[in-house]
């Protein structure tokens, strides 16, 4: 805590007070999916929503594009969802969706830009490549997105977050990286981690890989790393691990990341809902972020 020192008048003594330090606290959650065998209801996020709203910002990457348009991927994995699926985001506080993904054009450009037009209309931001800026409580943050899970420009990444640090904001990155259901990160990921880390990033928060991957603190303790945060919201019932995750609670100040606290939790594939995870999986959670 940050103190003031005070001089009495009339008094050559001096005490101190304690002064509050400002701060923010981000809400961040892995991969949120609203289609293919995805059934929302105003229960789906309804376990999380106390947390989802105290936060000053939530945040989750969003893999399905929000739209009417035909399906244009060659894959056989379209997770495009109905538009009116935005409204279960907006009830339960999210405010920014990353966009940067290997799904964000499975119903092409024009799926991509109903995607961005239904989030706001309903309130809610997007994040991409290019910095989206917020100041909450005199803080003042830059939010960049990057899909990096074809080719990857780590030059102009780093750039970029050079960029938006020198008008001195805290610095998050969005990545969309890494290999799937792989149980921690790889030397690749850890080698832009520390480029992104150096050019002044202060949180790296990651997904793709559909589950939990270990977090840690980087660059001396500068830079947390949070590589994959897994599945918010998806229909996967295989793998017991796509189904644990976890939503962090970042808490900033001017100089970035001090603290964060994990939530975890379970992903209901048949109800279409996350619930709170059972003792013996939230032990296994709470491991990456020891």
């Amino acid at each position: 805590m940050a103190f003031l020192a005070l001089a009495l008048p009339g008094c050559g003594t001096r005490i101190s007070q304690p002064v509050p330090v400002p701060s923010v606290t981000l809400a961040l959650l892995g991969d949120v999916m609203l289609g293919r065998d995805v059934h929302p209801t105003p229960e789906t996020f309804a376990y999380l929503k106390p947390y989802l709203t105290s936060a000053d910002l939530t945040l989750a990457n969003l893999e399905s594009p929000l739209t009417d348009s035909p399906v244009e991927t060659e894959s056989v994995y379209a997770l495009c969802a109905p538009p009116e699926n935005v409204k279960y985001l907006a009830d339960a506080g999210f405010d920014l969706l990353g966009l940067s993904n290997n799904h964000s054009l499975d119903c092409g450009e024009e799926g991509l830009l109903e995607t961005q037009a239904t989030l706001t209309r309903n309130g809610l931001g997007f994040i991409g490549s290019e910095p989206v800026y917020r100041s909450i409580h005199g803080i003042h943050l830059a939010f960049l997105a990057f899909d990096a899970t074809t080719r990857f420009d780590t030059e102009a990444a780093v750039e970029a977050v050079r960029s938006a640090g020198a008008a001195g904001a805290v610095v998050v990155v969005s990545m969309h990286w890494g290999a799937e259901y792989q149980a921690g990160a790889s030397s690749g990921q850890k080698e832009i981690a520390e480029r992104l880390a150096e050019a002044g990033t202060d949180l790296i928060w990651g997904h793709h890989p559909h589950v939990l991957q270990p977090a840690e603190w980087i660059a001396d303790g500068k830079t947390l790393a949070l590589y994959s945060l897994g599945n918010a919201l998806f229909d996967q019932p295989g793998l017991a691990n796509t189904r644990r995750s976890a939503l962090v609670l970042v808490t900033f100040t001017a100089d970035g990341p001090a603290e964060f606290d994990v939530i975890p939790f379970s992903i209901d594939v048949r109800e279409s809902r996350i619930v709170a995870a059972e003792e013996a999986d939230a032990q296994r959670i709470m491991q990456y972020f020891k």
